[in-house]
């Protein structure tokens, strides 16, 4: 298998100044499996639909995605999971509706979260897709549901469900502190024992979906972990370490703005690949109480990279060595450098390389870092050509990262 990737282009032709240069391009196919750049109100020929609107924005990323996944041979129907992001809370509604008139008879795995800012300060909402073109009989899927049903939002009509098998991959829906039928809601205050009794309902409700799809927490490579305030990660990380316990999943944690309804302090994203008898490879494995020098006493066990079949999973990496050692405090193009080196050093680790390299996303604090740190990331690029999201959070693992960088690859045969 070879990756296919379709309409590249380079960042200095996309956004004003030219200061930013970066191969980047629209689609990656690797397989079955399709990679798309994160869409936004910027049409394929970025011109920016509405700077005013959000709702004409995320239906003109829809169109893009139509666009894009038939290009490479797949269409809206083979869509998984769409992950929302959203600058205010104010455009969940019309966003949603427009998303769901556009996968009508398509229900899909959400995650929804409200962020600092995307990559242009007019942009007020980014879509990521995930999708698989399906091989045979189609996709399961578990657990229909109408967001409008849960907790109040008929104002919203958006068809999705809990989990979809594709016979490779589970694609769970992610998951907060609420019952799996939407009855309840735990952990309804902002203490730190709420957060852990969100965490550990999340934990649960992961488990049971994972059971029905018939798969396991064995299966899980990457975690992805989004917290309102710092001041809950310590009891939520201690829940996800006791119910992983030796799993040693990789893991990016971020701080974000909010989420689907402000009672909800944490949302867990989890990606899995059935294992079918072989078990993953889970490399530099590590315990965050030894790890961290910060004094974080986290109670998990992560690993640094997961290789599962011709899939690689990498923990979110920063300008922290893979020796631990931290690189580059208050200079963002330092970190993103350390980063990408890290990134290099951990596809070699997994039996792969940059050439591999299907989706980066990344992740800064401050709009005023981004030319900084997409220099550094283009240098160790160039030529690569892989598709994109760039997100500004409100924080990361320590206050002093500046930037953290998500790769998925897939090893070329």
């Amino acid at each position: 298998m070879k990756l296919e990737r379709f309409r590249k282009f380079n960042t200095r032709d996309v956004y004003p100044g030219g200061a930013l240069d970066n191969d980047m391009c629209m689609t990656v196919k690797a397989g079955n499996r399709i990679f798309l750049r994160g869409q936004t109100g910027l049409d394929l020929d970025q011109r920016m639909v509405n700077p005013n609107d959000a709702a004409a924005q995320a239906d003109q990323a829809m169109q893009n995605a139509k666009v894009l996944l038939e290009e490479a041979g797949s269409s809206l129907a083979h869509v998984c999971k769409v992950t929302t992001y959203l600058t205010d809370p104010a455009y969940r509604t019309e966003v949603y509706n427009t998303v769901g008139r556009h996968l009508k008879g398509n229900p899909t795995v959400a995650t929804g979260l409200i962020v600092k800012g995307l990559a242009m300060a007019d942009m007020k909402v980014e879509l990521d897709f995930e999708a698989v073109i399906p091989a045979g009989g189609g996709h399961r899927k578990f657990r229909l549901l109408n967001t409008g049903d849960w907790f109040g939002q008929t104002g919203i009509n958006r068809e999705t469900c809990m989990t979809i098998n594709t016979g490779d991959e589970i694609y769970l829906r992610g998951q907060t502190g609420c019952e799996l039928d939407g009855s309840e809601m735990f952990g309804l205050g902002f203490r730190q024992q709420d957060a852990a009794a969100q965490a550990e309902q999340a934990m649960t409700n992961a488990r049971d979906l994972l059971e029905e799809a018939g798969s396991s927490f064995d299966d899980v490579c990457k975690i992805r972990v989004y917290i309102g305030d710092r001041a809950y990660r310590e009891p939520i990380y201690q829940v996800i370490g006791k119910h992983f316990g030796d799993t040693h999943p990789c893991s990016t944690g971020l701080i974000v703005r909010g989420f689907a309804r402000p009672e909800i302090l944490f949302e867990i994203d989890i990606a899995i690949t059935l294992a079918k008898g072989a078990p993953h490879r889970r490399l530099r494995k590590f315990h965050t109480d030894e790890a961290y020098k910060d004094g974080q006493n986290l109670g998990s066990r992560f690993c640094k990279a997961v290789r599962a079949g011709d899939r690689v999973y990498l923990r979110g990496q920063t300008g922290m060595s893979l020796d631990g050692d931290f690189v580059g405090l208050g200079d963002p193009g330092a970190q993103a450098d350390q980063a990408m080196k890290n990134i290099m050093t951990l596809l070699e680790d997994a039996g792969a390389s940059r050439n591999d390299i299907c989706k980066i996303t990344t992740y800064i604090l401050h709009r005023g870092h981004r030319e900084a740190v997409y220099q550094s990331v283009g240098r160790h690029l160039k030529g690569v050509h892989p598709c994109g999201t760039g997100l500004i959070v409100d924080g990361l693992a320590n206050p002093q990262f500046l930037v953290e960088i998500d790769v998925e690859a897939v090893i070329q045969s």
